[in-house]
């Protein structure tokens, strides 16, 4: 088997709000998962784990991941008023 393949069939998706991400770390920090899909400034936002519902509030925490599981991230930030 060949470095790529290994690396492929060790590859995890995962879902933030939806959207497909990939990765072949079993672990990513709350941070890295928020920034890669996109979710920034990540101060702004808060991440939970769907199934159980636990809510991550530490930046640097990470995050055991596994095959098709699911997350929301919530909009936490100011919101301007008028």
């Amino acid at each position: 088997m060949s470095t790529l393949e290994h690396a492929t069939q060790r590859a995890i998706t995962y879902f933030v709000n939806g959207e497909a991400q990939t990765t072949t770390e079993h672990k990513r920090t709350v941070q890295q998962i928020l920034t890669d899909a996109g979710f920034t400034p990540i101060s702004d936002y808060q991440l939970q784990r769907d199934q159980g519902h636990h809510i991550f509030t530490d930046y640097g925490e990470e995050v055991p991941l596994h095959q098709n599981e699911r997350f929301t991230a919530t909009f936490i930030g100011p919101t301007p008023t008028s």
